[in-house]
Formats: structure tokens, C-alpha cells, sequence
């Protein structure tokens, strides 16, 4: 009787294997996410060669992470009763393998993932809303081919600085689609994808123009660099781009530490997507970085965004930019501009 409740070091080593079997079919092949919806990004494909303690996707991780869990209870539940025994003490040996596997696991996806945003959301760290890193700029205005200028976080933290060609609010939202794409891969790792999609997706056509434009775009990234005290990110890291076939792209493997050095904010992919761009995206993504909206002026808006319109035309399209985000419920409909103040709040 008492024999029968006692389990082997075999059953043991095989429930161990059954766990990194299911792993195995997990992260082998190539891994896909299907588009839902109208401007919903395209499939992706992951390669798969790392090894099957080592999954790249985000469910590979959490995946791996419910199983071992699931092995670990049970063998709780196999050792209660059991008495001192080689078996006895193998098993309790697999059981802190696999708490240490977890405990690993579970540090992973706090710094090899992105934060987690659905498809139909898009992230950002706070510090890019509240700087003119994504400035207003006007087509006709030619870009600055270097800037560099301090980020804003909160106190205490060490600062961190943007080097690089000048960006805009194009940019930003092809930084964002890429942060997107590969929110749920290990940072460092690349994925690849059909140019054309993203380019319906981002600029709701495709054409030879939008083609270059996304590669530009992409190019810029890769030369912007967030600077830190000990290390610099590239706003995107590997990029490599066939004249037919998908593209690859992957982030810096230092990306999650911009969300440690300024937490997400999160915007509806949706409302970015169908605002015009320029004042009215900017806007948008700076009031979703704020609890509360306080007066503020037309020169302290200038600096943020980064605008080189003049002082009638930034009003002007301040005006416009702040009509729509009403209508959307992004701002409340009393907002006022007197005497070069903008007066506003969030919605009650």
C-alpha cells in the first residue's frame, strides 16, 4: 500500500521532460500573429533556433512558466507523507530546480519584454509625450540632421538625454508601430515582416513613396539614440530591408530600461491613427501623460512640441488641435485660448 504512494525519481525526470516537451512545441518553427481589423498590423514571423530552455515570445515564457509551476504542485503534493529516501530527497531537489526556473522565468519578462499593451493600443515612455522628441514640424521645414537636448523624468532618477537627427510626429508613430510589432519577442530578437501591410497599417496606403518613406522613417530610428549614464539605447536596433520580400527589424537589448527610467503611457492606436498629424497628435499624446491639466501658455506648448510656426499660425493650429481632441473626449469642450494661455481639463 505505502508503495504505491511513493513516486520514483523516473516519474519525476519524466514529468520534468513532459515540461520541456510542451516548451519545445511551443518555440519551435515560426511563430505568427494574425491582423484582426482595419489598420491592424500585419502577421510577423520569429525564427525560432534558440534553445527550449530559452523561449523568445512572451507566451513561450509564460507558457514555461505555467507548466513548471504545475510540476512543482504536484510534487508537492507526491512528497507529503513521504519518508526520508533517496526518491524523497531527488524530489524535493526537482522541486527547487523548478522555483529557481520560475524565479529566472519571471525575471525575464520583467526585463526582456516590452510592458504589455494590446493590439490596439500603443506605449510610449512618459519622457517622449512630454519633450519635443516627436516635434511638430511642417513638410516644407527641413530637418535638423543633429539635436540633442535633455529628457524629462522625475527626480531622483538618473537623467537621460536624446542624440540624434531631428524626429517627428511621423517618426514617432512608426517608433510606436515597431514597439508594437514587437511587444511580445525578448528584446534584441528580430522579427520580420511584409513592408506593404505595415505601410497600409501606418499611412493607410502602399506605394513606392510610403515604401521609402517607412524605410526612412526606420533609418532615423536606428540613428536616435537615448543616452544614459553607463550605456545608450537605439530607439531601433536591427534593420534590414530586401528590395523584394519581408523586412527584419529588432529593438536594442537595453529597450526595457527606458520604462525603468520613465514608466508607459498607453494611447488608443485607433484615435492616434485618425487624428491629422502634427499639433493634434502631439497634443493627444501629451494629455495622456498628465492626471490633471493645468493653464498653460502658448510659449511653454512651443517648447515641448517643438513648433517653428509662427506665434499666429502655432494659436491657430493649437485652436484646431484642441476642437477635435473635444470632440473625441479627450479634452473637456470649456477649453479657452486668451491673451496666450491655453486653458483646459480632462474630461469629469
Amino acid at each position: 500500500m505505502l508503495s504505491n504512494m511513493m513516486p520514483n525519481t523516473t516519474a519525476a525526470a519524466s514529468a520534468l521532460a513532459c515540461t520541456r516537451e510542451a516548451i519545445v512545441a511551443h518555440v519551435g518553427g515560426i511563430v505568427a500573429v494574425a491582423p484582426s481589423e482595419r489598420f491592424c498590423l500585419p502577421d510577423f514571423a520569429l525564427e525560432m533556433s534558440d534553445s527550449i530552455e530559452h523561449p523568445r515570445t512572451r507566451r513561450g515564457v509564460l507558457h514555461a512558466k505555467h507548466v513548471l509551476g504545475e510540476h512543482r504542485i504536484q510534487a508537492f503534493r507526491n512528497v507529503k507523507g513521504m519518508r526520508e529516501c533517496p526518491e524523497r530527497n531527488a524530489l524535493y531537489k526537482a522541486i527547487q530546480d523548478c522555483i529557481s526556473e520560475e524565479h529566472d522565468l519571471e525575471r525575464r519578462l520583467q526585463t526582456e519584454f516590452v510592458p504589455q499593451h494590446g493590439p490596439q493600443q500603443f506605449l510610449c515612455p512618459r519622457a517622449f509625450f512630454e519633450s519635443p522628441l516627436f516635434r511638430v514640424g511642417s513638410k516644407s521645414d527641413k530637418r535638423l540632421a543633429h539635436i540633442d537636448f535633455v529628457l524629462p523624468i522625475s527626480a531622483g532618477r538618473t537623467s537621460i538625454s536624446y542624440a540624434g537627427p531631428e524626429l517627428r510626429q511621423s517618426d514617432g508613430l512608426v517608433f510606436m508601430t515597431l514597439v508594437q510589432m514587437l511587444r511580445d519577442v525578448t528584446v534584441g530578437t528580430a522579427i520580420s515582416f511584409p513592408p506593404d501591410a505595415v505601410c497600409r497599417a501606418v499611412f493607410g496606403r502602399y506605394d513606392g513613396n510610403s515604401r521609402v518613406a517607412l524605410r526612412q522613417h526606420i533609418q532615423r530610428l536606428q540613428q536616435g539614440l537615448i543616452i544614459f549614464e553607463r550605456f545608450t539605447v537605439q530607439l531601433c536596433s536591427g534593420f534590414d530591408y530586401q528590395k523584394c520580400g519581408r523586412w527584419t527589424v529588432a529593438l536594442d537589448v537595453h529597450f526595457v530600461d527606458l520604462f525603468r527610467a520613465s514608466p508607459g503611457v498607453w494611447l488608443r492606436r485607433p484615435l492616434r491613427l485618425n487624428l491629422p498629424v502634427g499639433v493634434a497628435t502631439w497634443l493627444y499624446a501629451y494629455v495622456e501623460t498628465q492626471s490633471k491639466l493645468i493653464p498653460m501658455t502658448l510659449t511653454r506648448l512651443r517648447e515641448l512640441c517643438g513648433s517653428q510656426a509662427s506665434d499666429k499660425a502655432l494659436e491657430n493650429r493649437l485652436r484646431d488641435a484642441l476642437k477635435i481632441l473635444s470632440a473625441h473626449s479627450v479634452i473637456d469642450s470649456g477649453w479657452s485660448i486668451r491673451k496666450g494661455k491655453v486653458s483646459w481639463r480632462k474630461p469629469c
